[in-house]
Protein backbone atom coordinates (compact mmCIF):
# COMPACT_ATOMS: atom_id res chain seq x y z
CA UNK A 1 0.00 0.00 0.00
CA UNK A 2 3.14 2.22 0.01
CA UNK A 3 1.85 5.17 -2.26
CA UNK A 4 6.07 6.31 -3.12
CA UNK A 5 6.19 3.33 -4.92
CA UNK A 6 2.83 3.33 -7.19
CA UNK A 7 3.65 6.83 -7.92
CA UNK A 8 7.34 6.20 -9.17
CA UNK A 9 6.02 3.49 -11.42
CA UNK A 10 3.07 5.71 -12.91
CA UNK A 11 3.23 8.19 -14.97
CA UNK A 12 -0.57 9.25 -14.82
CA UNK A 13 -0.22 12.70 -13.67
CA UNK A 14 -4.21 13.58 -13.02
CA UNK A 15 -6.83 13.15 -10.84
CA UNK A 16 -7.91 9.63 -12.41
CA UNK A 17 -4.50 8.25 -12.57
CA UNK A 18 -3.72 10.08 -8.80
CA UNK A 19 -7.31 7.77 -7.81
CA UNK A 20 -6.25 4.70 -8.56
CA UNK A 21 -2.72 5.06 -6.96
CA UNK A 22 -4.73 5.27 -3.92
CA UNK A 23 -7.34 3.02 -5.36
CA UNK A 24 -7.05 0.41 -1.94
CA UNK A 25 -7.63 3.28 0.43
CA UNK A 26 -10.34 3.91 -0.97
CA UNK A 27 -11.47 1.00 -1.65
CA UNK A 28 -11.12 0.16 2.02
CA UNK A 29 -13.10 3.20 2.95
CA UNK A 30 -16.06 2.61 0.37
CA UNK A 31 -16.19 -0.92 1.86
CA UNK A 32 -16.46 0.43 5.95
CA UNK A 33 -19.38 3.14 4.48
CA UNK A 34 -21.26 0.26 3.13
CA UNK A 35 -20.81 -1.53 6.07
CA UNK A 36 -21.95 1.45 8.10
CA UNK A 37 -24.64 2.14 5.77
CA UNK A 38 -26.14 -1.69 6.22
CA UNK A 39 -25.57 -0.70 10.32
CA UNK A 40 -27.72 2.34 9.12
CA UNK A 41 -30.58 0.61 7.97
CA UNK A 42 -30.82 -1.74 10.57
CA UNK A 43 -30.48 0.50 13.60
CA UNK A 44 -33.89 2.20 11.65
CA UNK A 45 -35.62 -0.58 11.32
CA UNK A 46 -35.07 -1.61 14.99
CA UNK A 47 -36.10 1.43 15.92
CA UNK A 48 -39.26 1.42 14.24
CA UNK A 49 -40.26 -1.37 15.23
CA UNK A 50 -39.37 -0.53 18.80
CA UNK A 51 -41.66 2.40 18.33
CA UNK A 52 -44.61 0.49 17.18
CA UNK A 53 -44.26 -2.04 19.42
CA UNK A 54 -44.81 0.58 22.05
CA UNK A 55 -47.37 2.55 20.45
CA UNK A 56 -49.50 -0.40 19.27
CA UNK A 57 -48.62 -3.49 20.39
CA UNK A 58 -48.99 -2.13 24.46
CA UNK A 59 -45.66 -4.06 24.64
CA UNK A 60 -44.27 -2.92 27.97
CA UNK A 61 -40.72 -0.73 27.84
CA UNK A 62 -38.57 -4.01 29.92
CA UNK A 63 -39.90 -6.30 26.96
CA UNK A 64 -38.09 -4.22 24.56
CA UNK A 65 -34.68 -4.49 26.41
CA UNK A 66 -34.05 -6.94 23.53
CA UNK A 67 -34.20 -4.35 20.97
CA UNK A 68 -33.04 -1.87 22.58
CA UNK A 69 -29.35 -3.75 22.86
CA UNK A 70 -29.25 -3.92 19.35
CA UNK A 71 -30.13 -0.71 18.51
CA UNK A 72 -27.28 0.75 20.67
CA UNK A 73 -24.97 -2.28 18.72
CA UNK A 74 -26.18 -1.24 15.49
CA UNK A 75 -26.01 2.75 16.68
CA UNK A 76 -22.04 1.94 17.78
CA UNK A 77 -21.28 0.13 15.27
CA UNK A 78 -22.21 2.56 12.81
CA UNK A 79 -20.27 5.36 14.54
CA UNK A 80 -17.45 3.40 14.75
CA UNK A 81 -17.21 1.86 10.94
CA UNK A 82 -17.78 5.29 9.84
CA UNK A 83 -15.03 7.08 11.82
CA UNK A 84 -13.00 4.25 10.34
CA UNK A 85 -14.10 4.60 6.96
CA UNK A 86 -13.25 8.66 7.15
CA UNK A 87 -10.28 8.01 9.24
CA UNK A 88 -8.73 5.33 6.04
CA UNK A 89 -9.87 8.11 3.40
CA UNK A 90 -8.39 10.92 4.79
CA UNK A 91 -4.92 8.80 5.84
CA UNK A 92 -4.94 7.32 1.59
CA UNK A 93 -4.97 11.07 0.84
CA UNK A 94 -2.49 12.73 3.34
CA UNK A 95 0.12 9.76 2.04
CA UNK A 96 -1.17 10.81 -1.22
CA UNK A 97 -0.37 14.27 -1.21
CA UNK A 98 2.93 14.18 0.51
CA UNK A 99 4.07 11.91 -1.74
CA UNK A 100 2.71 14.19 -4.83
CA UNK A 101 4.57 16.82 -3.44
CA UNK A 102 7.52 15.53 -3.11
CA UNK A 103 7.60 13.97 -6.65
CA UNK A 104 6.79 17.47 -7.85
CA UNK A 105 9.77 18.99 -6.13
CA UNK A 106 11.98 16.01 -7.23
CA UNK A 107 11.05 16.70 -10.57
CA UNK A 108 11.64 20.86 -10.27
CA UNK A 109 15.05 19.82 -9.00
CA UNK A 110 15.54 17.75 -12.27
CA UNK A 111 14.19 20.57 -14.30
CA UNK A 112 16.47 22.95 -12.57
CA UNK A 113 16.62 26.61 -12.22
CA UNK A 114 17.22 27.02 -16.12
CA UNK A 115 14.07 24.98 -16.71
CA UNK A 116 12.38 27.18 -14.20
CA UNK A 117 13.48 30.31 -15.11
CA UNK A 118 10.42 31.00 -17.58
CA UNK A 119 7.54 29.95 -14.86
CA UNK A 120 6.98 32.01 -11.98
CA UNK A 121 7.96 31.61 -8.74
CA UNK A 122 4.87 32.54 -7.26
CA UNK A 123 2.76 30.41 -9.10
CA UNK A 124 4.95 28.18 -8.10
CA UNK A 125 4.97 28.53 -4.87
CA UNK A 126 1.01 28.53 -4.71
CA UNK A 127 0.73 25.45 -6.97
CA UNK A 128 3.41 23.31 -4.53
CA UNK A 129 1.08 24.82 -1.48
CA UNK A 130 -2.41 25.54 -2.29
CA UNK A 131 -2.40 23.43 -5.02
CA UNK A 132 -1.56 20.11 -3.65
CA UNK A 133 -3.52 21.21 -0.34
CA UNK A 134 -6.63 21.46 -2.49
CA UNK A 135 -6.53 17.85 -3.85
CA UNK A 136 -6.24 16.46 -0.43
CA UNK A 137 -10.36 17.15 0.33
CA UNK A 138 -10.90 15.33 -3.33
CA UNK A 139 -9.88 12.30 -2.13
CA UNK A 140 -10.75 12.52 1.31
CA UNK A 141 -14.16 13.75 0.86
CA UNK A 142 -15.75 13.61 -3.10
CA UNK A 143 -14.30 10.15 -3.53
CA UNK A 144 -15.97 8.70 -1.43
CA UNK A 145 -19.08 10.37 -1.17
CA UNK A 146 -19.35 10.00 -4.77
CA UNK A 147 -19.20 5.89 -3.91
CA UNK A 148 -22.14 6.50 -1.20
CA UNK A 149 -24.13 8.60 -2.83
CA UNK A 150 -24.75 5.54 -5.28
CA UNK A 151 -24.44 2.58 -2.17
CA UNK A 152 -26.86 3.80 0.62
CA UNK A 153 -29.44 5.03 -2.18
CA UNK A 154 -29.83 1.81 -3.99
CA UNK A 155 -29.64 0.10 -0.16
CA UNK A 156 -32.35 2.36 1.08
CA UNK A 157 -34.56 1.63 -2.36
CA UNK A 158 -34.65 -1.36 -2.09
CA UNK A 159 -36.10 -1.37 1.46
CA UNK A 160 -38.44 0.77 0.48
CA UNK A 161 -39.68 -1.21 -2.17
CA UNK A 162 -39.89 -4.11 0.50
CA UNK A 163 -41.65 -2.23 2.28
CA UNK A 164 -43.98 -0.02 -0.50
CA UNK A 165 -44.19 0.57 -4.05
CA UNK A 166 -45.62 4.40 -3.96
CA UNK A 167 -42.84 5.59 -1.30
CA UNK A 168 -40.39 3.82 -4.14
CA UNK A 169 -41.72 5.43 -6.91
CA UNK A 170 -41.84 8.54 -5.58
CA UNK A 171 -38.01 8.84 -4.22
CA UNK A 172 -36.75 6.97 -7.45
CA UNK A 173 -38.05 9.79 -9.36
CA UNK A 174 -36.92 12.60 -7.49
CA UNK A 175 -33.31 11.29 -6.26
CA UNK A 176 -32.23 11.58 -9.99
CA UNK A 177 -32.87 14.98 -9.70
CA UNK A 178 -30.49 16.27 -7.25
CA UNK A 179 -27.49 15.14 -9.65
CA UNK A 180 -28.70 16.56 -12.56
CA UNK A 181 -29.62 20.18 -10.88
CA UNK A 182 -26.04 19.78 -9.14
CA UNK A 183 -24.19 19.27 -13.11
CA UNK A 184 -25.91 21.72 -14.29
CA UNK A 185 -25.33 24.03 -12.15
CA UNK A 186 -21.37 22.91 -11.50
CA UNK A 187 -20.77 24.31 -14.75
CA UNK A 188 -21.20 27.21 -13.76
CA UNK A 189 -19.12 26.80 -10.06
CA UNK A 190 -16.46 25.37 -12.50
CA UNK A 191 -15.92 28.63 -14.50
CA UNK A 192 -15.92 30.27 -11.35
CA UNK A 193 -13.37 28.16 -9.65
CA UNK A 194 -11.09 28.32 -12.69
CA UNK A 195 -10.97 32.07 -12.57
CA UNK A 196 -10.78 31.65 -8.79
CA UNK A 197 -7.92 30.03 -8.91
CA UNK A 198 -6.29 32.28 -11.31
CA UNK A 199 -6.29 35.07 -9.53
CA UNK A 200 -5.01 33.34 -6.61
CA UNK A 201 -2.08 32.18 -8.63
CA UNK A 202 -1.70 35.90 -10.04
CA UNK A 203 -1.74 37.29 -6.46
CA UNK A 204 0.59 34.99 -5.09
CA UNK A 205 2.84 36.19 -7.98
CA UNK A 206 2.48 39.95 -7.72
CA UNK A 207 2.77 39.50 -3.62
CA UNK A 208 6.31 37.61 -4.15
CA UNK A 209 7.46 40.04 -6.50
CA UNK A 210 6.53 42.89 -4.91
CA UNK A 211 7.95 42.05 -1.40
CA UNK A 212 11.13 40.70 -3.72
CA UNK A 213 11.77 44.25 -5.59
CA UNK A 214 10.59 46.07 -2.13
CA UNK A 215 14.09 47.79 -2.43
CA UNK A 216 13.22 49.17 -5.87
CA UNK A 217 9.87 50.05 -5.40
CA UNK A 218 11.08 52.34 -2.39
CA UNK A 219 13.99 53.38 -4.21
CA UNK A 220 12.09 54.58 -6.93
CA UNK A 221 8.89 56.31 -5.32
CA UNK A 222 6.70 53.17 -6.66
CA UNK A 223 6.08 51.15 -2.70
CA UNK A 224 2.14 52.65 -2.43
CA UNK A 225 1.61 51.89 -6.63
CA UNK A 226 2.64 47.90 -5.99
CA UNK A 227 0.42 47.95 -2.76
CA UNK A 228 -2.71 49.17 -4.14
CA UNK A 229 -1.85 46.55 -7.03
CA UNK A 230 -1.89 43.75 -5.20
CA UNK A 231 -4.84 45.18 -2.80
CA UNK A 232 -7.06 45.30 -6.02
CA UNK A 233 -6.21 41.90 -6.69
CA UNK A 234 -6.91 40.90 -3.65
CA UNK A 235 -10.39 42.74 -3.47
CA UNK A 236 -11.22 41.02 -7.02
CA UNK A 237 -10.12 37.51 -5.64
CA UNK A 238 -12.22 38.27 -2.43
CA UNK A 239 -15.36 38.97 -5.09
CA UNK A 240 -14.90 35.61 -6.72
CA UNK A 241 -14.78 33.64 -3.47
CA UNK A 242 -17.55 35.49 -2.94
CA UNK A 243 -19.01 34.41 -5.75
CA UNK A 244 -18.43 31.04 -5.60
CA UNK A 245 -19.32 31.19 -1.99
CA UNK A 246 -23.10 32.13 -3.40
CA UNK A 247 -23.37 29.59 -5.86
CA UNK A 248 -23.21 26.55 -3.19
CA UNK A 249 -25.21 28.34 -1.28
CA UNK A 250 -28.01 28.36 -3.85
CA UNK A 251 -26.71 25.00 -4.87
CA UNK A 252 -27.80 23.70 -1.47
CA UNK A 253 -31.33 25.64 -1.66
CA UNK A 254 -32.16 23.97 -4.33
CA UNK A 255 -31.27 20.53 -3.44
CA UNK A 256 -33.05 21.12 0.01
CA UNK A 257 -35.62 22.53 -1.74
CA UNK A 258 -36.44 19.18 -3.93
CA UNK A 259 -34.98 16.94 -0.93
CA UNK A 260 -37.88 18.47 1.65
CA UNK A 261 -40.47 18.51 -1.50
CA UNK A 262 -40.06 14.91 -2.06
CA UNK A 263 -40.24 13.78 2.12
CA UNK A 264 -43.20 16.05 2.29
CA UNK A 265 -44.86 13.89 -0.50
CA UNK A 266 -43.76 10.44 0.98
CA UNK A 267 -45.05 11.79 4.09
CA UNK A 268 -48.41 13.06 2.95
CA UNK A 269 -49.11 10.16 0.42
CA UNK A 270 -48.65 7.68 3.56
CA UNK A 271 -50.99 9.97 6.02
CA UNK A 272 -53.77 9.47 3.26
CA UNK A 273 -53.48 5.77 3.06
CA UNK A 274 -52.80 5.28 6.89
CA UNK A 275 -56.48 7.33 7.47
CA UNK A 276 -57.79 4.88 5.27
CA UNK A 277 -56.27 2.03 6.64
CA UNK A 278 -54.35 0.51 3.71
CA UNK A 279 -50.85 0.60 4.97
CA UNK A 280 -49.53 -0.27 8.96
CA UNK A 281 -48.06 2.08 11.07
CA UNK A 282 -44.25 0.58 11.01
CA UNK A 283 -43.79 0.78 7.47
CA UNK A 284 -45.08 3.59 6.87
CA UNK A 285 -42.76 5.26 10.07
CA UNK A 286 -40.01 3.20 8.55
CA UNK A 287 -40.06 4.51 5.08
CA UNK A 288 -40.33 8.36 6.62
CA UNK A 289 -37.13 7.56 8.48
CA UNK A 290 -35.29 6.51 5.34
CA UNK A 291 -36.52 8.87 3.32
CA UNK A 292 -34.34 11.63 4.65
CA UNK A 293 -31.16 9.24 5.04
CA UNK A 294 -31.92 8.41 1.09
CA UNK A 295 -31.26 12.35 0.70
CA UNK A 296 -28.57 12.87 2.95
CA UNK A 297 -26.17 10.93 0.87
CA UNK A 298 -26.88 13.25 -1.95
CA UNK A 299 -26.51 16.59 -0.16
CA UNK A 300 -23.07 14.87 1.40
CA UNK A 301 -21.82 14.40 -1.79
CA UNK A 302 -23.20 17.74 -3.33
CA UNK A 303 -21.81 19.28 -0.56
CA UNK A 304 -18.00 17.90 -1.50
CA UNK A 305 -18.90 18.38 -4.85
CA UNK A 306 -16.82 21.94 -4.63
CA UNK A 307 -14.00 19.79 -3.79
CA UNK A 308 -14.13 18.31 -7.46
CA UNK A 309 -13.83 21.89 -8.77
CA UNK A 310 -11.39 23.29 -6.48
CA UNK A 311 -8.99 20.03 -7.45
CA UNK A 312 -9.50 20.37 -11.22
CA UNK A 313 -8.21 23.84 -11.37
CA UNK A 314 -5.22 23.34 -8.64
CA UNK A 315 -4.41 20.31 -11.15
CA UNK A 316 -4.26 22.46 -14.10
CA UNK A 317 -1.29 24.91 -12.14
CA UNK A 318 0.30 21.23 -10.93
CA UNK A 319 -0.50 19.73 -14.47
CA UNK A 320 2.36 22.41 -15.92
CA UNK A 321 4.49 22.34 -13.39
CA UNK A 322 5.38 18.44 -14.32
CA UNK A 323 5.02 19.63 -18.61
CA UNK A 324 8.47 21.46 -17.34
CA UNK A 325 10.96 19.50 -19.89
CA UNK A 326 14.23 18.88 -17.29
CA UNK A 327 16.84 20.50 -18.58
CA UNK A 328 19.41 19.99 -15.85
CA UNK A 329 22.07 16.88 -15.89
CA UNK A 330 21.22 14.00 -13.49
CA UNK A 331 24.25 12.81 -11.35
CA UNK A 332 24.72 10.50 -8.23
CA UNK A 333 25.46 12.11 -5.30
CA UNK A 334 29.04 9.60 -4.90
CA UNK A 335 32.46 11.20 -3.47
CA UNK A 336 35.48 10.51 -5.72
CA UNK A 337 38.29 9.45 -3.31
CA UNK A 338 40.95 10.12 -5.89
CA UNK A 339 42.00 13.81 -6.55
CA UNK A 340 40.93 15.29 -9.34
CA UNK A 341 43.56 17.12 -11.53
CA UNK A 342 41.59 18.57 -14.14
CA UNK A 343 37.68 18.81 -16.09
CA UNK A 344 38.06 19.21 -19.83
CA UNK A 345 35.36 21.02 -22.34
CA UNK A 346 35.26 19.33 -25.27
CA UNK A 347 33.48 20.60 -28.39
CA UNK A 348 30.95 21.93 -26.12
CA UNK A 349 27.78 23.46 -27.04
CA UNK A 350 24.45 24.58 -25.32
CA UNK A 351 21.25 26.47 -25.95
CA UNK A 352 18.14 27.84 -23.81
CA UNK A 353 15.88 26.92 -27.46
CA UNK A 354 16.04 25.13 -30.37
CA UNK A 355 17.87 26.95 -33.06
CA UNK A 356 19.81 29.51 -30.69
CA UNK A 357 22.86 28.08 -29.90
CA UNK A 358 24.65 30.20 -26.81
CA UNK A 359 27.88 28.35 -27.02
CA UNK A 360 29.44 26.96 -29.87
CA UNK A 361 32.49 24.12 -29.93
CA UNK A 362 33.58 25.21 -26.69
CA UNK A 363 37.38 23.84 -25.80
CA UNK A 364 39.11 24.45 -22.72
CA UNK A 365 40.85 22.95 -19.14
CA UNK A 366 40.64 23.93 -16.21
CA UNK A 367 43.56 22.29 -13.92
CA UNK A 368 44.11 21.82 -10.05
CA UNK A 369 46.03 24.66 -8.57
CA UNK A 370 45.21 27.25 -11.25
CA UNK A 371 42.77 29.51 -10.62
CA UNK A 372 40.72 30.27 -14.02
CA UNK A 373 39.25 33.10 -14.50
CA UNK A 374 36.09 33.32 -17.06
CA UNK A 375 35.47 36.58 -18.12
CA UNK A 376 33.72 38.67 -20.67
CA UNK A 377 30.70 41.04 -21.49
CA UNK A 378 26.99 40.78 -20.80
CA UNK A 379 25.43 37.74 -22.83
CA UNK A 380 28.67 35.91 -24.16
CA UNK A 381 27.86 33.01 -22.66
CA UNK A 382 30.05 32.74 -18.93
CA UNK A 383 27.01 31.91 -16.91
CA UNK A 384 25.96 29.46 -19.60
CA UNK A 385 29.14 27.73 -19.12
CA UNK A 386 28.91 27.84 -15.57
CA UNK A 387 25.31 26.40 -15.71
CA UNK A 388 26.88 23.97 -18.41
CA UNK A 389 29.75 22.85 -15.86
CA UNK A 390 27.34 22.03 -12.70
CA UNK A 391 25.19 20.42 -14.16
CA UNK A 392 22.22 22.70 -14.49
CA UNK A 393 22.12 22.94 -18.25
CA UNK A 394 22.40 19.92 -20.18
CA UNK A 395 25.02 20.40 -23.40
CA UNK A 396 23.24 19.72 -26.69
CA UNK A 397 26.72 18.71 -28.45
CA UNK A 398 30.15 17.51 -27.14
CA UNK A 399 31.23 16.21 -22.97
CA UNK A 400 33.03 17.24 -20.22
CA UNK A 401 35.46 14.88 -18.93
CA UNK A 402 36.79 15.07 -15.23
CA UNK A 403 40.32 13.10 -14.77
CA UNK A 404 42.41 11.70 -12.04
CA UNK A 405 45.99 12.18 -11.79
CA UNK A 406 46.31 8.52 -13.42
CA UNK A 407 44.07 9.65 -16.55
CA UNK A 408 40.81 7.61 -15.19
CA UNK A 409 37.70 9.69 -16.23
CA UNK A 410 35.18 9.24 -13.49
CA UNK A 411 31.48 9.68 -14.69
CA UNK A 412 30.59 11.59 -11.28
CA UNK A 413 32.79 14.45 -11.27
CA UNK A 414 29.74 17.27 -10.35
CA UNK A 415 29.07 15.69 -7.12
CA UNK A 416 32.42 17.12 -5.74
CA UNK A 417 31.66 20.66 -6.63
CA UNK A 418 31.21 23.55 -4.56
CA UNK A 419 29.21 26.60 -5.35
CA UNK A 420 28.29 30.26 -4.36
CA UNK A 421 26.81 32.50 -6.28
CA UNK A 422 26.88 36.40 -6.74
CA UNK A 423 24.03 36.46 -4.08
CA UNK A 424 24.75 34.10 -1.34
CA UNK A 425 21.32 32.89 0.67
CA UNK A 426 21.74 33.07 4.04
CA UNK A 427 18.91 32.00 6.26
CA UNK A 428 18.02 33.57 9.36
CA UNK A 429 19.84 32.06 12.56
CA UNK A 430 23.61 31.68 14.02
CA UNK A 431 26.56 31.55 12.26
CA UNK A 432 27.23 28.10 13.14
CA UNK A 433 23.78 27.65 11.68
CA UNK A 434 24.41 28.88 8.83
CA UNK A 435 27.77 27.18 8.15
CA UNK A 436 26.48 23.77 8.86
CA UNK A 437 23.61 23.96 6.07
CA UNK A 438 26.70 22.24 4.28
CA UNK A 439 27.59 19.59 6.65
CA UNK A 440 25.18 19.23 10.53
CA UNK A 441 27.45 16.95 11.34
CA UNK A 442 30.39 19.77 11.11
CA UNK A 443 31.97 19.59 14.38
CA UNK A 444 33.48 23.19 15.85
CA UNK A 445 37.26 22.37 15.10
CA UNK A 446 36.02 21.95 11.67
CA UNK A 447 34.32 25.07 10.95
CA UNK A 448 37.10 27.22 12.69
CA UNK A 449 39.44 25.77 9.98
CA UNK A 450 36.73 26.65 6.68
CA UNK A 451 36.29 30.26 8.70
CA UNK A 452 40.42 30.21 9.04
CA UNK A 453 40.81 28.99 4.96
CA UNK A 454 38.17 31.47 3.79
CA UNK A 455 39.38 34.44 5.88
CA UNK A 456 36.20 35.34 7.72
CA UNK A 457 37.38 33.55 11.09
CA UNK A 458 38.76 37.14 12.65
CA UNK A 459 34.90 39.11 11.73
CA UNK A 460 33.72 35.79 13.37
CA UNK A 461 35.05 35.87 16.51
CA UNK A 462 34.50 39.73 16.64
CA UNK A 463 30.66 39.20 16.58
CA UNK A 464 28.92 40.15 19.75
CA UNK A 465 28.15 36.29 20.60
CA UNK A 466 31.04 34.69 18.32
CA UNK A 467 29.61 31.57 15.75
CA UNK A 468 26.27 31.94 17.97
CA UNK A 469 25.48 35.56 16.67
CA UNK A 470 22.32 35.67 14.84
CA UNK A 471 22.67 37.29 11.44
CA UNK A 472 19.09 37.56 10.13
CA UNK A 473 17.82 36.42 7.00
CA UNK A 474 20.47 37.30 3.81
CA UNK A 475 23.13 38.26 6.27
CA UNK A 476 21.42 41.57 7.66
CA UNK A 477 23.91 42.09 10.02
CA UNK A 478 26.84 41.18 7.75
CA UNK A 479 28.46 43.70 5.33
CA UNK A 480 28.69 42.29 1.48
CA UNK A 481 32.88 40.75 2.01
CA UNK A 482 31.68 39.28 5.00
CA UNK A 483 28.52 37.49 3.70
CA UNK A 484 31.03 36.53 0.98
CA UNK A 485 33.49 34.90 3.02
CA UNK A 486 30.82 33.38 5.11
CA UNK A 487 29.06 31.53 2.07
CA UNK A 488 33.25 30.34 0.98
CA UNK A 489 33.71 28.94 4.05
CA UNK A 490 30.14 27.41 3.96
CA UNK A 491 30.70 25.62 0.38
CA UNK A 492 34.33 24.28 2.24
CA UNK A 493 32.74 22.79 4.80
CA UNK A 494 31.92 20.52 2.31
CA UNK A 495 35.63 19.58 0.77
CA UNK A 496 34.81 20.00 -2.81
CA UNK A 497 37.45 19.05 -5.02
CA UNK A 498 36.15 21.75 -7.93
CA UNK A 499 35.07 25.71 -6.67
CA UNK A 500 32.87 27.41 -8.82
CA UNK A 501 32.31 31.09 -7.55
CA UNK A 502 30.01 33.91 -10.07
CA UNK A 503 31.38 37.43 -9.83
CA UNK A 504 32.57 36.73 -5.75
CA UNK A 505 33.83 40.47 -5.73
CA UNK A 506 30.93 42.21 -7.02
CA UNK A 507 29.60 45.51 -4.75
CA UNK A 508 32.44 44.88 -2.52
CA UNK A 509 34.56 48.04 -1.18
CA UNK A 510 38.18 47.63 -2.32
CA UNK A 511 39.58 46.24 1.67
CA UNK A 512 37.03 43.68 1.14
CA UNK A 513 37.48 42.84 -2.52
CA UNK A 514 41.28 42.26 -1.47
CA UNK A 515 39.88 39.76 0.86
CA UNK A 516 37.71 37.62 -0.78
CA UNK A 517 40.39 37.61 -3.22
CA UNK A 518 43.41 36.67 -1.68
CA UNK A 519 41.05 34.15 0.09
CA UNK A 520 40.28 32.57 -3.17
CA UNK A 521 43.98 32.72 -4.26
CA UNK A 522 44.99 30.46 -1.57
CA UNK A 523 41.96 28.04 -1.42
CA UNK A 524 42.95 27.20 -5.42
CA UNK A 525 46.92 25.79 -4.43
CA UNK A 526 44.87 22.39 -4.06
CA UNK A 527 41.81 22.58 -6.12
CA UNK A 528 40.16 23.21 -9.06
CA UNK A 529 38.64 27.25 -8.87
CA UNK A 530 37.03 28.41 -12.01
CA UNK A 531 35.38 32.42 -11.40
CA UNK A 532 33.35 34.61 -13.46
CA UNK A 533 34.71 38.01 -12.76
CA UNK A 534 35.39 41.31 -14.43
CA UNK A 535 37.22 43.14 -11.62
CA UNK A 536 40.82 43.73 -11.06
CA UNK A 537 41.84 42.35 -8.10
CA UNK A 538 40.78 38.53 -8.62
CA UNK A 539 42.14 39.13 -12.17
CA UNK A 540 45.86 39.58 -10.69
CA UNK A 541 45.51 35.91 -8.82
CA UNK A 542 44.46 34.63 -12.13
CA UNK A 543 46.53 31.69 -13.30
CA UNK A 544 44.41 31.28 -16.36
CA UNK A 545 41.83 33.67 -18.13
CA UNK A 546 39.34 32.74 -20.88
CA UNK A 547 37.27 35.13 -22.27
CA UNK A 548 33.71 34.51 -23.64
CA UNK A 549 32.60 36.67 -26.99
CA UNK A 550 29.47 35.46 -28.82
CA UNK A 551 29.52 32.03 -27.65
CA UNK A 552 33.15 31.37 -28.08
CA UNK A 553 36.18 31.24 -25.92
CA UNK A 554 39.61 32.43 -26.14
CA UNK A 555 42.36 31.76 -23.83
CA UNK A 556 43.82 35.24 -23.27
CA UNK A 557 43.56 38.88 -24.07
CA UNK A 558 44.90 38.77 -27.67
CA UNK A 559 43.20 36.02 -29.28
CA UNK A 560 40.27 38.08 -28.45
CA UNK A 561 41.64 41.37 -30.20
CA UNK A 562 42.25 38.73 -32.84
CA UNK A 563 39.11 37.16 -33.51
CA UNK A 564 37.68 40.99 -33.21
Amino acid sequence: MSVKVMMQSSGNKSLAGFTRRISLWLGAAVLLGGAAAVMLVLQLIVFAQIVADLAFQDHALMAEIPALKWLGIFLVARALLQWVADMVAAQGSLRLTSSLRSELLQHLFNVGPVGMASYATGETVTALDAGVEGLEPYFAQYIPRAAMMVVLPFMILATVLHLDGWSFLILACTGPLIPVFMALVGYRAQAIMDRQWTQLLLLGSSFLDALQGMTTLRLFGRARDAVAAVANMADEYRCTTMSVMKVAFLTSAVLEFFASLSIALVAVVFGARLLEGKVDFQSAFLVLLLAPEYFMSLRAFSASYHARQNATAAMVAISKLFALSSVATRHANQPIIEPLVSVKCENLSAEYEAGRTVLSNINCTFTRGTLSLITGESGAGKTTLVRVLLGLLSPIAGRIVAEDAHGIAHAHWQSCIGWVPQRPCLVHGSVVDNLRMANPQADMASLRNVARQADALSFIEALPQGVDTLIGERGACLSGGEVQRLALARVLLRNPQILILDEPTAHLDPKSEQHVAAAIARIALNRIVIVIAHRGAIINHAGQVLRVHKGLIFNGLHMLEHAA
